[in-house]
């Protein structure tokens, strides 16, 4: 039985619309309505009429209630009507900028759209990428069964489309192929997104770096893509490589501690009680494929054989054929002529024998990139040819010239050739200038012919990675003992230039640190110390001088836990770090038995020998002349003297050496200035040195 609160709702939401009405009799509602006040009853009128004047007040007052109520029904109703209209736009200017994006909104809810025709649609996306990947008709055709084996063999709610790995030599076309491939069969409608994302494994390759690789994963699968291209596992660090193990196995990462989803970012929350708290991350609905130039056994070695049974499908890039490349440069060189004639109003032909020139570039290190960057240089020195000249259309020809790629244009009835630009002038000057500043410290000649040599070992290591053959850079972390004074700290900033001048670093910079520097003051802050030091030396040199002070004895903790950091540190960035130890001779015998594993990352012991006297005279010579005074002749004998007694007798690890000539030179620059203030105007000399000066 309705009760009064179902009788009430029916009368006021009658045909959809809100209504106010009166409860009383529906005769009494239907009566003309008198605008007219009531009359009051007469004088002497009894309790009947009274009655009659307050019923027709109050059905006055009922219809004035009912007035409103219809006003105000109406102007929600109108205002519900208006909302309705605001959302329907809301959500097709959603719709719109969703398609904007990428994102068939219509597939939204399966793992795939539907095109009218299936085959159809893979056969343009084989044709795409055919057209831009050339030479690799089998990678292609095994690429294509990899995207198109979810919708044959189906795939299990809740995990990835496809795991893949995609294996081949650098430069073959792997990532053009994969993202080819995914923007035509989304542009198509066979995938939700044409997008694909790329992680480089090789940014978390420090401990600690699965929160980083955490957060940059959650983005990539909300970015909406369809595809995730995982590169460089063999750089990222054992944590991480672990969390890849478990994405390709199981389809998800389970994650190391509590997170959150919270305003469109992965929030860790500890042990908060957060409603949405996430204990994975998956893959669902995403292809999955793992880049790598690692033959199939290497993958089997680092993740174990259950991460290769996991795999659905191995697509692997060959070596390109002669004729392959030489389409890559008639290609390249046809873009390189359309974007001349577009951009610089220059129209330039060629033929099969610079086609023959730019193929000639490839090398197995670089791929068919050689290519295009021999292309993209000739066009970046043309670029600069029309800015600099104001030239105006103009027609010419590319032609080889040995190795060089050249152009040749006439104007004003003048011939002009553009070569296009080459880094390696630049580079071989900013070789010399190191050298020449080497070539500029005084003694230390077995040091300078180490150093010297390391350009010929990385020369060799880069032809044979060239030629395909297999390349190992040897350790260069170095330890250089010796007394005090005896350039070991500058050597190593000229090491640091040296090194990023012939390409083995790409940074240079020196970063120079002691204990202090590495040893914090409380358990748990040294790791993290030593961690910053070698993180802001990421591409350059960590110097340590005085090494040794970092190991005070077995009882040291705090010193060991810093060695302990560094040689993690080492082995994580074999490739973008270079460490020199500097210190005594004798402590640093001591120092490398600190770790077992030290000595030997550090197989190039170099020795500082002390100066001789003859050296300490060209040092002092060389700081003179830097600070702006000249030595008297008569100087040379008796400071050789003295130099030569002090390293005989001396202790050279209290005379300093250099630091002996310096503080020598310091002491007579005062004792000249002291002797010309109390010489006659006419007889100073402000910039002569006398052997008196020295004290000497």
């Amino acid at each position: 039985m309705k009760n009064d609160i179902d009788s009430i709702l029916e009368s006021m939401f009658r045909g959809g619309r809100l209504h106010f009405k009166s409860s009383l009799p529906q005769d009494s509602q239907k009566e003309k309505k008198d605008p007219r006040p009531a009359p009051k009853p007469a004088e002497g009128a009894g309790p009947l009429s009274q009655a009659a004047v307050n019923a027709q007040q109050a059905q006055q007052a009922l219809d004035a209630v009912e007035s409103v109520g219809d006003s105000l029904a109406g102007s929600l109703q109108e205002s519900l009507e208006r909302l309705t209209r605001e959302a329907k736009a809301d959500m097709a200017d959603l719709e719109r900028h969703l398609q904007a994006d990428g994102i068939d909104t219509q597939a939204v809810v399966r793992n795939s759209g539907a095109p009218v025709d299936m085959d159809m649609a893979f056969q343009v996306a084989r044709q795409e990428a055919g057209a831009l990947v050339l030479g690799q008709e089998e990678f292609l055709d095994s690429l294509l069964i990899a995207y198109k084996r979810p919708f044959v063999a189906g795939s299990q709610e809740g995990a990835p489309l496809c795991r893949a790995a995609v294996l081949g030599p650098h430069g073959t076309g792997r990532h053009s192929a994969l993202r080819c491939v995914t923007a035509s069969l989304g542009r198509q409608g066979v995938l939700k997104s044409p997008k694909t994302a790329l992680l480089d494994l090789s940014r978390y390759a420090a401990p600690g770096s699965e929160k980083l690789f955490i957060q940059d994963f959650y983005a990539a699968v909300k970015s909406g893509a369809s595809a995730l291209l995982l590169e460089h596992w063999e750089r990222c660090h054992t944590s991480v490589l672990s969390m890849v193990g478990d994405l390709f196995r199981q389809g998800s990462i389970p994650l190391p501690s509590r997170y959150a989803e919270q305003k469109g970012m992965l929030v860790e929350i500890g042990t908060a009680l957060v409603p949405g708290a996430v204990s994975t991350l998956s893959a669902a609905g995403k292809y999955l494929f793992l880049l790598t130039d690692q033959p199939a056994s290497k993958l089997a070695d680092a993740f174990g054989a259950p991460f290769l049974a996991a795999l659905d499908d191995q697509c692997q890039t060959k070596p390109f054929t002669r004729e392959s490349l030489e389409e890559i440069a008639r290609r390249e060189l046809t873009s390189l002529q359309e974007r001349c004639q577009k951009q610089l109003q220059m129209k330039l032909s060629f033929g099969e024998a610079e086609v023959g020139a730019l193929a000639d570039r490839f090398t197995p290190d670089q791929g068919a990139y050689a290519l295009k960057e021999g292309a993209d240089r000739l066009y970046r020195a043309l670029s600069e040819e029309k800015l600099h000249k104001a030239l105006g259309p103009v027609e010419g020809r590319l032609f080889a010239e040995g190795d060089a790629l050249r152009a040749e244009y006439t104007q004003a009835g003048l011939t002009v050739q553009v070569g296009e630009k080459d880094a390696s002038g630049a580079r071989e000057a900013a070789v010399a200038a190191v050298k020449e500043e080497l070539s500029q410290i005084v003694g230390l000649q077995p040091v300078k012919d180490y150093i010297l040599s390391l350009e010929d070992n990385f020369k060799i290591q880069q032809l044979r990675r060239e030629r395909g053959l297999k390349a190992d850079s040897p350790s260069m972390h170095m330890i250089f003992t010796g007394n005090p004074g005896t350039g070991k700290t500058t050597v190593a900033r000229i090491v640091s230039r040296y090194l990023k001048a012939i390409g083995v670093l790409q940074g240079g910079q020196l970063v120079e640190v002691t204990r202090a520097d590495l040893v914090g003051q409380y358990v748990g802050h040294t790791a993290p110390l030593t961690q910053k030091a070698i993180q802001s030396a990421l591409g350059g040199v960590l110097f340590i001088d005085e090494a040794y002070s970092l190991y005070r004895g077995k009882d040291d903790s705090f010193g060991l836990e810093a060695i302990d950091t560094l040689v993690k540190g080492m082995e994580d960035h074999r490739s973008d770090l270079i460490v020199i130890l500097a210190g005594y001779s004798r402590e640093m015998e001591e120092f490398l038995q600190a770790n077992s594993g030290l000595k030997s990352r550090f197989p190039n012991i170099i020795e500082f020998p002390d100066y001789t006297a003859q050296e300490l005279w060209e040092i002092t010579k060389s700081i003179v002349r830097g600070k702006g005074y000249r030595l008297a002749p008569s100087c040379e004998a008796p400071l050789t003297a003295y130099y030569e007694e002090q390293q005989r007798s001396g202790d050279s690890r209290t005379n300093g050496n250099g630091r002996m000539a310096r503080n020598k030179v310091e002491e007579a620059v005062i004792a000249c200035s002291r002797r010309n203030v109390r010489a006659p105007e006419e007889q100073r000399d402000l910039e002569l040195l006398l052997p008196e000066d020295f004290g000497v």
